[in-house]
């Protein structure tokens, strides 16, 4: 393919006002990802971030600005030191501590409970498959699905918030509906990015070799909207967000699509080098002429030039109106009927921090969430009343007016 035409920069909004500061700790995993974007060159030794280095960085963001801390690479439960960053980071004063991982490490209850009481806030999955037979052959390693869902019951009983990423391929995207008929409807978890693959490392190696990994924008699209009929159905508030899509083959899923606000991190890498994820996400996508005639060329930063350079440009197709949402013509009830006692994690928060303590003022309630790692804004108080008022509504929480104030309390039967 000829050299694929620079991208016109483009000033977006944030996503979310607070600046996230991302450490690459290491390129080593414990799994071997058939669609991972990383060089399995990069794994080589040595490759690690130096401890003294990454405590570095973390002050260094804190003082120009940062309230959010994410560990990621490669695994970064591999390394011995996460604890001991994890629990420097909060001195530090960061709210908010998050990992990304395979989550195999985090079967281990004890090793969990060490990552909590450190200060660990959020954990975000890489799970990829509905069974054990597919995400094991996805992952490359035997046993990973069945330490997940312990992993995932560990983190239930320590109070920390859950997140998961899917990548999609040829393997796993037609089973999309069953991943979130176990994952959200049977252990309600509430957090999802679907995510669209990078044609690069693994993943472009394995389509090199005929693995056919590898799937286009366009077969993926009816699995997409299926999927998120699973959520349109429960009238659930937070469906899942979309990473590396863009409208032109899925129109009117634009407001679920990450990249058309600023992502506001920083990443540093093991050797030290720090980039913009803005700046990075911008310099490896690409668009066409006929983007130009899109209602959303203003803010949409084009398609992935690793894929595009895989699968061509053909599917790029402007969209000359602005397309129906695509759940605008769903039901229109209450946001908390039909939930089946699915949480978000606020709600969740809410639930937890009344088992805590309970008739409590919005003072009270905000200082016992700040123990809680489960959600990353229940202290902020417009979402605590936003998340209570909904469990108000779903029978499980009331409100009093005493002396002034408000006293939350949790009603007997409130959802587990």
């Amino acid at each position: 393919m000829a050299e694929l035409p620079q991208l016109e920069r483009i000033d977006r909004e944030s996503f979310d006002g607070t600046k996230c500061f991302d450490i690459l700790l290491n390129y080593n995993c414990s799994a071997k990802c058939l669609f991972c974007s990383q060089d399995f060159e990069w794994r080589k030794e040595p490759n690690d971030l130096p401890f003294e280095k990454a405590v570095e960085f973390m002050y260094m963001a804190y003082k120009n600005g940062y309230r959010r801390l994410g560990f990621t690479g490669g695994e970064p439960t591999i390394r011995p030191e996460l604890p001991k960053l994890i629990a420097l980071a909060k001195k530090i004063g960061y709210g908010y501590v998050r990992i990304q991982t395979n989550g195999i490490r985090i079967a281990d209850y004890e090793y969990a409970k060490s990552l909590r009481d450190a200060g660990l806030t959020f954990v975000k999955y890489s799970l990829h498959g509905h069974t054990a037979e597919l995400h094991d052959k996805l992952v490359a390693v035997p046993g990973a699905f069945a330490k997940n869902l312990k992993s995932i019951e560990n983190l239930k009983q320590l109070n920390v918030g859950i997140g998961v990423n899917i990548v999609l391929n040829e393997l796993n995207y037609r089973h999309l509906v069953e991943f979130y008929e176990l994952f959200l409807l049977k252990l309600q978890l509430s957090n999802f990015v679907i995510i669209a693959p990078l044609y690069e490392g693994n993943m472009k190696l394995n389509a090199k070799v005929g693995g056919k990994i590898g799937v286009t924008m366009t077969e993926l699209a009816p699995y997409i909207r299926k999927a998120y009929e699973v959520f349109t159905k429960i009238n659930y508030p937070k469906p899942p967000l979309l990473l590396h899509f863009t409208p032109c083959v899925l129109p009117g899923y634009e407001q679920q699509m990450l990249g058309w606000s600023a992502f506001n991190t920083m990443v540093v890498n093991p050797l030290g080098e720090k980039r913009d994820l803005d700046q990075t996400a911008q310099a490896h996508t690409m668009k066409t002429d006929a983007c130009k005639k899109c209602v959303y060329n203003d803010r949409c930063i084009g398609w992935d030039a690793s894929y595009a350079r895989y699968f061509g440009t053909d599917e790029i197709k402007p969209i000359l109106e602005i397309p129906e949402r695509y759940d605008a013509r769903g039901p229109r009830m209450e946001q908390h009927e039909g939930r089946g006692g699915i949480l978000t994690d606020n709600e969740q928060c809410v639930i937890e921090v009344l088992k805590i303590k309970n008739n409590v003022t919005t003072k009270q309630f905000l200082a016992v969430a700040e123990s809680l790692p489960l959600c990353k804004d229940c202290k902020d108080e417009n979402a605590v009343i936003n998340a209570a008022e909904t469990l108000i509504k779903m029978g499980a929480v009331k409100r009093e007016f005493v002396k002034g104030k408000y006293l939350w309390s949790l009603k007997t039967e409130a959802p587990s």
